[in-house]
């Protein structure tokens, strides 16, 4: 994680009490819980150093991603 990737590398999910910021490497970049006016989880989208941050993603294999929003879904 030595860059910041671009806001639109950035999908949404939420429940409509919090949401997240899921970067196409599968790195919560942004979390705040249990409710959008709390503070951040994770913050790595503002300071990829101190910020903190969560990844999911396969370990050492090569993968695609791609981001889609369900259609009925925010988008």
């Amino acid at each position: 994680m030595d860059s910041y990737p671009a806001v639109e590398a950035h999908g949404l999910i939420g429940d409509l009490q919090t949401a997240a910021l899921v970067a196409m490497d599968g790195t919560l970049d942004w979390f705040c819980a249990p409710r959008f006016d709390s503070p951040s989880v994770f913050g790595g989208l503002l300071d990829r150093r101190k910020g903190g941050h969560f990844q999911v993603s396969p370990d050492g294999v090569e993968y695609v991603s791609k981001q889609l929003y369900l259609p009925g879904t925010a988008s």
